[in-house]
């Protein structure tokens, strides 16, 4: 019921989910573990269509707090997919999550 409650409150959609949720009150921190379906293609803003992905990292993004909590979002990016017989990097994580960063991603 949590994964389906926050990622209704960050708007996100398929392919992407939320796969996990890390509450640490001593810390107080969220920790929010974002994943896409297996198979999904994505767009490339250089080629026309829907690719393939080959290759992922994990990333890890600061979010808005939640109440007194730091919040994090971490998620498979994205980084290449098969483009007319070539690899190219997609930098990309779900969008609809962008305007809720406050800082670049950190590994």
């Amino acid at each position: 019921m949590s994964n389906q409650l926050f990622a209704a409150a960050l708007g996100i959609s398929e392919p992407w989910y939320v796969r996990g949720v890390d509450f640490d009150a001593a810390q107080k921190s969220l920790t929010i573990d974002l994943d896409f379906t297996a198979g999904s293609r994505f767009a490339h803003p250089e080629a026309a269509g829907q690719h393939p992905v080959h290759d992922t990292e994990v990333k890890r993004y600061r979010h808005l707090n939640f109440f007194q909590h730091e919040c994090f979002l971490q998620d498979e990016v994205l980084l290449k997919a098969a483009i007319s017989f070539s690899v190219r990097s997609i930098p990309t994580a779900p969008p609809e999550l962008a305007a809720g960063t406050d800082q670049p991603p950190s590994n």
